[in-house]
């Protein structure tokens, strides 16, 4: 994941405690434009890292100040001091699928389509929560980047001849990522995206490590259990809007 990110970058900066990636053109994304804190965590403070965000992110323009902690137990530890200077944090469990499902299902309706394809479902999804349409399509933007670095391909589940439910798979070697697994709103709750998720499986069956990340509160990680995936570790963010930091 990380690698993926650095290759999407047009700046890698070092600091003390790991690297921050830059990419000015897409700068309203934040998985383009984060710090990665992945090494001496033992002593650090939240305070410390929270100025390097200011550092190194103010002079790009971003309105908002991101840092991952790479290391669960001082992400544990830094996390209370990190909510009280506003950094919100964001959990996330990587899944790694090491079983068969609880179920199987009939997956013919999937198929695997190209970017047109895919990016209008996408785009609906996006504009569903994104704050602004700057944001949501730099949000798309970064899909298309980020499929220019890695081997990538894109399933859909279609109702009536209508991308329903989605996903898209990142290859590398004999490691795949399944990513934006999403059903359209009016066509929930039909079973489309354990469909658009066991064709994905299926098409990796020569992959020998295949992994997603979900949020660690909500349902998905759940329902990616169930379809044998296994939380092996948990991937930290803090992130702060300038509003939030200048109070």
């Amino acid at each position: 994941m990380r690698s993926i990110d650095e290759r999407c970058a047009e700046q890698v900066v070092s600091f003390r405690w790991g690297r921050a990636l830059i990419n000015r053109t897409l700068s309203s994304a934040p998985d383009l434009n984060y710090l990665i804190a992945d090494h001496d965590l033992e002593t650090v403070i939240a305070q410390e890292l929270a100025r390097e965000t200011e550092r190194i992110q103010a002079p790009t323009g971003i309105a908002f100040r991101r840092v991952n902690v790479d290391n669960e137990e001082a992400a544990e530890r830094l996390l209370p001091t990190f909510a009280r200077l506003g950094f919100q944090p964001e959990r996330f469990s990587v899944m790694v699928h090491h079983r068969a499902p609880d179920r199987e299902v009939d997956s013919s309706a999937v198929r695997r389509v190209d970017w047109m394809t895919y990016a209008p479902g996408r785009r609906e999804e996006i504009a569903s929560w994104a704050p602004s349409r700057l944001i949501a399509q730099q949000a798309l933007e970064k899909q298309v980047l980020t499929a220019r670095v890695i081997d990538t391909s894109y399933w859909c589940a279609f109702v009536d001849g209508t991308p329903a439910s989605f996903c898209e798979v990142r290859r590398q070697g004999d490691a795949a990522q399944i990513e934006f697994v999403e059903t359209l709103e009016r066509f929930r709750r039909r079973g489309l995206a354990h469909q658009v998720v066991s064709a994905a499986i299926e098409s990796l069956r020569d992959s020998e490590f295949i992994f997603l990340v979900a949020d660690l509160f909500q349902w998905p990680r759940h329902f990616y259990g169930r379809l044998g995936f296994d939380t092996v570790g948990v991937e930290s963010r803090f992130m702060s809007h300038l509003q939030t930091l200048s109070r």
